[in-house]
């Protein structure tokens, strides 16, 4: 990834890297990395904000920056508007690493076969009337009666199917590649809020939270 402009404006402060027998610290220069600022709920939640994206295969968000907004210095705008802080477990993974990872949690490719839960599947009577939702987790044993027809007397049963620690495993990736993005009109004003915010800061070693709202453009 290029270098991060995020804190280009925020402070310095002293950080102590070691200390002689008299007490006295050696300290070195880093910028004030403690805060963590995010986008405000309520205007998340603004669909007119964002638009969907799903990360393909290997795609890192400086790649995204440069394809989206022209800018692969903006990533971490990327990574802040899914407000994700723990890039190596937040982000997907490749295919080649997914594979690793799995392999290296749990020892064995026949590990990775075995059940890690149990779920419904939809279920439908002879009338095409769906009876039991798909997705459910359950026990190894559940089963589920149903009647063929709405008002019958004749039942049918209906099983789970395993899911097994591969397929979760996926399932977890999958779900992480669906992102949103923010529209690029927004960006100067988020730059323009954390630049705002940060020249404001004095050098602290304390974690806050602050809130970046996205001004509306003017006419």
């Amino acid at each position: 990834m290029s270098t991060p402009q995020y804190f280009k404006s925020f402070p310095n402060l002293d950080y102590t890297i070691s200390a002689n027998k008299a007490g006295i610290p050696t300290n070195i220069k880093i910028k004030d990395y403690f805060h963590l600022l995010r986008i405000r709920e309520d205007i998340f939640k603004k669909d007119t904000l964002y638009y969907k994206y799903v990360i393909r295969n290997g795609e890192r968000p400086d790649q995204i920056a440069y394809k989206e907004y022209g800018q692969e210095g903006w990533y971490w705008i990327v990574l802040q508007t899914n407000d994700i802080v723990d890039y190596y477990n937040e982000w997907p993974l490749s295919f080649q690493e997914l594979e690793k990872f799995i392999l290296r949690k749990y020892g064995s490719y026949e590990k990775a076969g075995e059940p890690h839960h149990w779920e419904t599947e939809n279920t439908y009577d002879e009338e095409g009337n769906l009876v039991l939702h798909g997705g459910l987790v359950v026990s190894q044993d559940f089963y589920y009666e149903y009647p063929m027809i709405a008002g019958g007397s004749l039942f049918k049963t209906a099983f789970p199917v395993p899911v097994s620690n591969r397929e979760h495993e996926e399932r977890l990736n999958e779900k992480k590649s669906h992102i949103n993005l923010l529209q690029k009109k927004y960006i100067p004003d988020i730059i323009r809020d954390i630049h705002n915010y940060s020249k404001n800061l004095k050098g602290t070693n304390v974690k806050t939270r602050a809130r970046v709202i996205p001004a509306q453009p003017t006419s």
